[in-house]
């Protein structure tokens, strides 16, 4: 899912959330599921945060066989092939 499709989706929560035709109880359960996909967006956009970062860092030559540089994927020195005994 790219930010563009999440941005959609959080404008429909936010006119499930401000529509005044709904019954209490289905603004109740569309609020709750907003919730939690509200979280899950925060998840998302800190994700992207870290991986924008991580990208800065390494263009300014600052990341060299960084634990942060693996984590996202960007080590180019980290081997990402499958471990051959099926051993994550």
């Amino acid at each position: 899912m790219t930010l563009l499709e999440l941005q959609d989706i959080l404008g429909e929560r936010i006119r499930l959330a401000t529509d005044e035709d709904m019954k209490p109880m289905d603004r109740l359960k569309a609020n709750e599921q907003s919730e939690i996909i509200a979280r899950l967006a925060k998840q998302m956009i800190n994700n992207a945060d870290v991986v924008l970062r991580t990208n800065k860092l390494q263009e300014e030559g600052k990341l060299k066989n960084t634990a942060i540089s693996k984590m996202v994927g960007n080590d180019e020195s980290y081997n990402w092939e499958e471990p051959k005994n099926g051993n994550v």
